[in-house]
C-alpha cells in the first residue's frame, strides 16, 4: 500500500467556543503532534496489518525526526519521506467544545516535485491526497495495476483517472452535490467505480453508474474530530482490498472514524487493531 500525502505537525489549540467573526475566545495549546492525511491514513492501515510505504515531507529539525520515529513504531515505512531544511512548518488545528476542528495551514516554504512512488512500483493499493501534473502521470500509469484511490482534486481537473474518490460534502459546491457521480466521472472518466461522498454524523455514500449506496454513520462522542475524514478513507481502502462489497467497506469506514473521533489525537489510537479484529 502506498500512500502520496502530507505529514504535519499539528498544534493544536483548543477554544472555549466556536469560531466566529469577531469572537473573543480562550484557549489552550497543547504539544504538537503527528498528522496529516498521510500519517492519519497510514497509521490506521498499518494498525490494520497492511504494509504501507509513505511518500511524504518533514522538516530536519526534532518534530520531523519524532513524527518519523512515531511512523517507523506503527510499521510504516518513511525511507522515501523527504527531509526539508529548517522546522516542520506547524498546522494550527482549532478545536471547539464540541470537538469539530478548524484547520489553519501555511504555504509550502520550498518549491519542488511532489514525493512520488515510481511509476514501476508495485503496490496492491495506491492513495494519493496531493495534486499536480506528476501526480496525473502516475495515476495514469497505476490505474490498470492497482486499486487507485484519491481524494477530490481541485474542482477545475479534467483528467484524473481513479477507481474511487473520497470528498467531503462540505466541500463540494452545489453542482457536485446535486450529481456526485457526475463530478467523480468528469475528473476520472471510466476508471471511476465509485464517488464515496462523506458527510459528517449523516453517515457516507458511495455513488456508481448503478446508483447510490448509503450508511450511516456509527454514533460516537466526539472529542477530537481531527483526522476522521482521513481515517474513514482508510478503513474504506481496508475494506476494498479485502474484497468487501462497497456497502461494507463503507461501514468499515464509518466504525474506523467513529472511533478516530472519541480519540484526542490526529492520528487514530492503537485500538483500532481491536476493531479491525472484531470486523
Amino acid at each position: 500500500m502506498q500512500i502520496a500525502a502530507r505529514i504535519n505537525f499539528d498544534v493544536v489549540v483548543r477554544l472555549d467556543g466556536v469560531v466566529s467573526s469577531g469572537a473573543q475566545l480562550k484557549a489552550r495549546f497543547d504539544p504538537g503532534r503527528l498528522g496529516g492525511g498521510g500519517a492519519n491514513t497510514g497509521v490506521a492501515l498499518a494498525y490494520a496489518g497492511h504494509e504501507v510505504a509513505l511518500f511524504a515531507e518533514v522538516g530536519d529539525d526534532a518534530s520531523g525526526a519524532s513524527m518519523l520515529d512515531e511512523l517507523v513504531a506503527t510499521g510504516i515505512d518513511v525511507s522515501r519521506v523527504r527531509r526539508l531544511r529548517g522546522p516542520t512548518p506547524p498546522v494550527l488545528v482549532l478545536l471547539d467544545p464540541e470537538g469539530e476542528r478548524t484547520i489553519i495551514r501555511g504555504s509550502p516554504r520550498e518549491a519542488g516535485a511532489t514525493v512520488l512512488p515510481a511509476v514501476n512500483e508495485r503496490a496492491d493499493a495506491l492513495y494519493v491526497k496531493t495534486h499536480g501534473a506528476d501526480v496525473v502521470e502516475l495515476l495514469r500509469e497505476r490505474i490498470a495495476s492497482c486499486l487507485v484511490v484519491s481524494h477530490a482534486p481541485p474542482a477545475e481537473t479534467t483528467d484524473w483517472p481513479a477507481h474511487v474518490i473520497v470528498d467531503s460534502a462540505a466541500h463540494m459546491g452545489a453542482s457536485a452535490l446535486a450529481d456526485p457521480y457526475a463530478a467523480g466521472h468528469a475528473w476520472a472518466g471510466d476508471a471511476l467505480r465509485w464517488m464515496v461522498v462523506t458527510d459528517g454524523s449523516r453517515g457516507a455514500t458511495a455513488f456508481g453508474p448503478a446508483g447510490a449506496v448509503h450508511v450511516r454513520a456509527t454514533p460516537a462522542e466526539v472529542v477530537d474530530s481531527t483526522g476522521a475524514g482521513d481515517v474513514f478513507t482508510a478503513g474504506l481502502i481496508h475494506g476494498l482490498l479485502t474484497g468487501m462489497p462497497i456497502e461494507d467497506a463503507l461501514r468499515i469506514g464509518t466504525r474506523w472514524a467513529a472511533l478516530a473521533v472519541t480519540s484526542p489525537t490526529s492520528v487514530p489510537p492503537p485500538s483500532l487493531r481491536e476493531l479491525v479484529q472484531q470486523s
